[in-house]
Order: C-alpha cells, then structure tokens, then sequence
C-alpha cells in the first residue's frame, strides 16, 4: 500500500529540490547552481528532493520532461516563457510503501510510472527515491506551470487524495499490499493521542454527549430533545445514508459513524430500544429545573470568584470546566458550548494558571511587569551568546572552545524557557480576556434560564 500526500510550496522551493536528489540520499553527484532570490523557494525544493543523505544510487533521482541537474532552471525557463513567475513555484509530494522488503529499484520505477501516468503528459516532475527511514518513499516535485500551454497544475492534477486508484492499480501489478476499502473517516493520529492521553477533544466530548442522551432516552424523539437540550444540531433523517450532529459554536458536521462502531444509524437505534426493556431503570432526559434555596451558603464557585484577579478567574474558570475540585466528576455532555471549546486547551491552561500561582500574578500591570522583566534577561543572554559566538571563531585552544560551545549551549536552554514563559504571559492577556466575555455570557444565559424556570415554578404551585 502507498500513502501519498501532496502540497504547495510558494518559498525555498530550490532547498526541496536539492533535498529530494541530495546525493547522499541518491548517491547522484549533481552539481547545481543557488537560484535567484526571487526563486529561491524554486531551489530549495529541489534541493531537499534531492538530499544526498536520504539516497544511494545515482539513478533513485530521475526527471520527467526535464534534466534533474539543471531542472531547477527548465522550470523557471518555462514560468518565465509563459510569464508566470509569481504565486504557488511548485508542487511538493511523496508516495509512501508499507512493506519494508521492497527493494529501491522497484520503489523507484513505481515512483516514476506513477508520475508518468499523473503528471507526465504537461509537467516537469523530478522523481527520487529516500532509503533513509524504515519505509522507503518517493518524493516529487513538480513545476506548477504545464511546460505544454503554460496553464497551472489544477483540478484533479493536483487532487491527491484521487490518486490513491492510480497508486493501488500500480502496487496491484506488482504484487504489493494496498486496502482496497480505506477507511478515510478515521480520526487524526494527533486526536487520537490526546484521547489515549485521557484529554477531552471535539469527538470525544461528542461522543460523551452521545451516549449521555441515549442513556436517557427510549424514543428516537427523546433522544433528539436530549441532543437539542445540551445544544447540538442534529440530522437523524431516516433516508440520510449517515447521521450527523453539529455541536453549538461549530459549522462542521460530525458523522456519527465516525465516532465508532457504536454509533452508526442502526446501532443508536438498537440502543436506544435496548432501553425500553429496562424502562424503570431509565432516567428521562430533565432539562435544567429551578430549585428554590432554603439555604444560601456560600458554593466553591462563588468562594472562587470572589478571589479576584487573574488567577482568581483563572481558578474560576476551571471550576467551570469541571476540573476544580479534581475530585469532582465533571459532565461534559452537558457543559455549556463555549466552555467545550476550551476542554481541548486545558494543557495550556494548566500551565497558565500555574505560572499565574507560582508569580502571584493577579492584575494586567503584574503580569507585563514580569513579562519585561523576562524579554531582560533574554536579552542579556543574547548579548552574551554573541559575545561567545565571535570568541569561537577567533583563535582559542580546544579546551577554551568546547566551554565556550558548553555555555552557548547553556544560555539557548535558558532561552528556550524564557520564550516559553513570554507566550505564556502573552496568551494570559488574550486568554484572560476571554475567559471573561465566556463567562459573562454564560452567566447572562443562566440567570435569563432559571428567572423563566422561577416563573414556570410558581405558575405551577
């Protein structure tokens, strides 16, 4: 099977060349000459398809309708004949094997009638093989400009993902592994990291409002009130192929077969009768109800909020989120929409709020006093990494140069946490401000709820 991806490249396109054919990647010696600065993208993605560590053999760098030594050149010469030297340089891809026995020579002629049969009747393509990880892979790089009418790589000549039937034809013939039905709905690797991790995303949170309704549901139209009450849209229409819910705040759609095998049409249907036959056991759906108060103590919140400050909103808010106190169990299903949002950030806001405690940071003045004083002393270390910076290149001992390269080493450790620290203040002053505008909207919403439930309670009694 081939995974293949393709992008854009519009600067330090010369630099991906070279990278692509780099000789010691190919083993191909191909003398070049730097670009102009108005191409240099050009020739830096030329370079890295080149890139002599990745290759072994001289002919793993191949072109088509072009030489790879001077095709940095032929593709200028073809945007400056047609006179479209501006925008988008070059299109940047690779095609990807699963097996690991695959040998170079065939990784490469696959590479090469790949391209042929995708690009090969209008475009100069530079096609080369890397050996340099555990699955070997082509990369090409192609000119944006049709060296035939001069007319840009459009529509389906650059829609990869319509690529995969000419990539699985082409292992197919010879002999190699493809997945003639791919799952293209599942979730990317990095959501599903954070999931493994334990940390809420969009899907997960979906997921979690899911099963909260059909837990309280008996009726497909009880589940939709559910869906509804914790402020989803939803299209559970019999005659769509996939059901699909929109979460409060969004645009996108979610497929609901995409959440797992339990939340195709059929399986919430089956689920929500398989209630029905432990009707006593099942909680209806309640929306919020208002509760008089015999007695007014003081909550956690409201001890919270009144602390004040930016670590006291700080605080605050993640006891709305549900994550103070820790031994709270939280109900994402049914938290407000725009507290959902800020689940996927709680990393970052952890590490804010503990800056913010660690400083005893509370005012806006605080907080960009300590922020100076941070961009000080990031500048006395660059004062002092330069200064060590001209002492190495002058003539020092090689005791005297290896503390000078230990230090320089030093002081970018120190710097890479003072960076950190001025984010971290800079998305303090923008989140704060959030936090706030959140929060006073959800409070808007809540007292406008539980006046309209007050006044249904005492029409009722």
């Amino acid at each position: 099977m081939a995974v293949t991806k393709l992008w854009s490249v519009t600067e330090r396109l010369g630099q991906v060349i070279d990278y692509a054919t780099n000789p010691e990647k190919t083993s191909a010696k191909i003398k070049r000459e730097f670009s102009p600065e108005q191409y240099q993208a050009l020739a830096d993605v030329i370079a890295y398809a080149k890139d002599e560590e990745k290759t072994e053999r001289e002919f793993y760098v191949e072109g088509i309708n072009c030489n790879v030594a001077i095709a940095r050149d032929q593709f200028i010469t073809v945007k400056e004949q047609y006179q479209k030297t501006d925008g988008i340089q070059a299109y940047h891809g690779y095609l990807s094997f699963k097996e690991t026995d695959i040998s170079p020579e065939m990784a490469q002629k696959i590479g090469m009638e790949f391209a042929n049969e995708v690009w090969g009747e209008r475009f100069q393509v530079v096609v080369t093989t890397h050996l340099n990880t555990k699955h070997l892979h082509c990369h090409f790089v192609i000119n944006s400009i049709s060296f035939v009418d001069g007319k840009h790589l459009w529509g389906e000549e650059k829609a990869w993902f319509k690529f995969r039937k000419v990539a699985d034809r082409i292992c197919e013939k010879y002999g190699l592994y493809y997945d003639p039905n791919p799952n293209r709905s599942k979730q990317s690797d990095y959501l599903t990291m954070k999931e493994k991790a334990g940390m809420p995303t969009l899907y997960s949170v979906a997921k979690e409002a899911i099963d909260y309704a059909i837990d309280h549901s008996k009726t497909l139209k009880e589940f939709q009130f559910a869906l509804k009450e914790m402020g989803y849209a939803y299209n559970l229409s019999p005659s769509r192929k996939y059901w699909t819910v929109i979460p409060k705040g969004y645009d996108k759609p979610i497929r609901l077969k995409n959440l797992g095998a339990d939340y195709t049409n059929d399986r919430i249907v089956e689920r929500i009768k398989e209630n029905r036959d432990r009707w006593a056991e099942i909680e209806p759906f309640q929306r919020a109800t208002y509760k008089p108060r015999q007695y007014r103590m003081q909550t956690r919140g409201q001890k919270l909020k009144k602390k004040g400050g930016l670590y006291g909103l700080y605080l605050y808010y993640c006891y709305r989120l549900g994550y103070l106190p820790k031994y709270k169990k939280q109900n994402n299903a049914r938290l407000h929409y725009l507290l959902k949002d800020d689940l996927m950030k709680l990393d970052k806001i952890t590490d804010e709020v503990r800056l913010l405690g660690r400083e005893n940071i509370s005012t806006d003045e605080q907080l960009f006093s300590y922020k100076t004083s941070l961009e000080e002393q990031m500048k006395n270390l660059i004062a002092g990494r330069t200064h060590l910076r001209k002492k190495i290149r002058t003539n020092i001992d090689d005791g005297q140069l290896q503390a000078a390269k230990d230090e320089i080493a030093s002081i970018n450790g120190e710097l890479k946490k003072l960076r950190r620290e001025v984010k971290l203040c800079e998305d303090i002053a923008e989140r704060s401000k959030v936090m706030e505008e959140n929060l006073e909207h959800i409070e808007t919403e809540e007292q406008k709820q539980q006046r309209k439930e007050k006044s249904r309670y005492e029409q009722r009694w």
